[in-house]
């Protein structure tokens, strides 16, 4: 729905026969107890939003008019839900917001999050106004939620179309323009058309080899660097977003080796986490590289670390999915929380080094300074405990994507709901 800086939207719903079911009177009825609590519900819609967009909770960058146009979005959604005639309003409103916020040079991408966030805590209050007031059974609102969530994509695309009409039009100063052109690029997919203005306004050839590089400081010491790294022979571009960067490269025909090199030695002793995407071919596959550099950087363990996707595609796929990878660890690695913590850790340690040593238990003893039979006599033991058979490639492949998923998703994957 309509309510934030960059609020959702909730089209009127269908007329005639299928007013006179239960949901949509009931949704009608719950609209019209939010209206009722605009203020009251306009303030806890902003501080859901500035406690899951940091953009917009950080007092010098988010916009200082963010709590009215929550108030007046929230107004306009709402009022249009009930009546179909006030659905130009809710259009009119949601356009200006786009152009509003790319003249004022907020990032696209924290936009359509707040946007996003916004929209789902309407909902939420709809249900729970149904729920607290005892509107009807919560149930059939199953009936108009679709309706809703796709009234609130089609008014994301009208917000996300009216700002990049404004970056392609503003041309007074060309860095501001290069940099909102920049932001929405980092968005948009499967629009040619937009990648070969892009191109034109970036000086970038649009079927060029491409990088996309996400640098992310760690709290509270970590800073991101004031100048991107120098690489001769590639230019890259810079999208500054608060806590991290976005870097756009340029490889021309040079390798991803060379631009991972320079981005390791900055990220290197520092508070600092970098994911970095393969190669993309042509600038409108920007975007999906983006995608993947943040995929890249959700696999970094530790502080320092550059991590290129293309080199850790499994950690990619189990970070892509949290559900299922926890599921998996929980699956194969519970029966090991019976034992004793330094037992466990133990058999964590012999079996990822044996992993590490290409299945060697001489290596494996030589690295954890014991004997090739305590070696086999662990990894005997973890068989017998999870079920699972090292000498199976099934059962071995199983096992290291749960072990994976437990590294990057730590203990409570394992543990399950047993002690969330």
């Amino acid at each position: 729905m309509h309510t934030s800086s960059v609020t959702g939207g909730v089209r009127p719903l269908p007329q005639g026969d299928a007013a006179d079911t239960s949901p949509l009177p009931l949704f009608h009825r719950a609209c019209t107890r939010l209206l009722h609590h605009g203020p009251e519900f306009a303030g806890s819609v902003v501080r859901r939003i500035r406690a899951e967009v940091p953009y917009y909770a950080d007092p010098v960058l988010a916009p200082p008019d963010v709590r009215q146009t929550v108030g007046t979005g929230i107004h306009h959604a709402l009022a249009a839900a009930l009546d179909p005639g006030r659905i130009v309003d809710v259009e009119r409103y949601t356009r200006e917001l786009g152009i509003k916020r790319a003249e004022q040079g907020r990032p696209l991408d924290e936009v359509l999050h707040a946007f996003r966030v916004a929209g789902s805590e309407v909902w939420t209050g709809i249900v729970r106004v149904v729920e607290r007031d005892r509107l009807g059974d919560t149930s059939q609102l199953v009936h108009v939620a679709e309706l809703v969530w796709k009234s609130n994509d089609r008014d994301a695309v009208l917000v996300a179309d009216a700002y990049r009409q404004v970056a392609e039009g503003i041309g007074s100063r060309h860095g501001e323009r290069v940099r909102l052109i920049l932001t929405a690029l980092l968005e948009t997919r499967d629009d040619p058309a937009f990648a070969l203005d892009a191109a034109a306004v970036l000086d970038l050839p649009p079927d060029g080899r491409f990088a996309v590089a996400v640098v992310e400081a760690t709290p509270p010491y970590g800073r991101i660097p004031g100048t991107v790294p120098e690489v001769p022979g590639i230019r890259i571009l810079r999208h500054a977003a608060g806590h991290r960067d976005v870097l756009v490269a340029h490889l021309a025909d040079h390798p991803l080796d060379t631009l991972v090199a320079a981005l390791d030695a900055q990220a290197s002793g520092r508070a600092l986490r970098i994911g970095v995407s393969p190669v993309a071919y042509g600038l409108g596959n920007v975007a999906r590289a983006h995608d993947m550099a943040g995929l890249a950087l959700r696999t970094c363990r530790a502080d320092g670390e550059t991590a290129r996707l293309d080199s850790r595609l499994p950690d990619g796929l189990l970070v892509s999915r949290p559900d299922l990878s926890a599921e998996l660890a929980h699956r194969v690695l519970r029966p090991l929380y019976d034992l004793e913590p330094a037992d466990r850790d133990t058999l964590f340690d012999t079996v990822d080094v044996w992993i590490e040593t290409g299945g060697s238990a001489v290596r494996t003893a030589r690295r954890m300074l014991c004997h090739r039979n305590t070696v086999l006599n662990r990894l005997r033991r973890l068989e017998q405990i999870t079920g699972l058979w090292l000498t199976r490639p099934r059962d071995l492949v199983q096992l290291t994507l749960a072990l994976d998923a437990h590294r990057l998703l730590g203990p409570a994957a394992a543990l399950g709901h047993d002690e969330r």
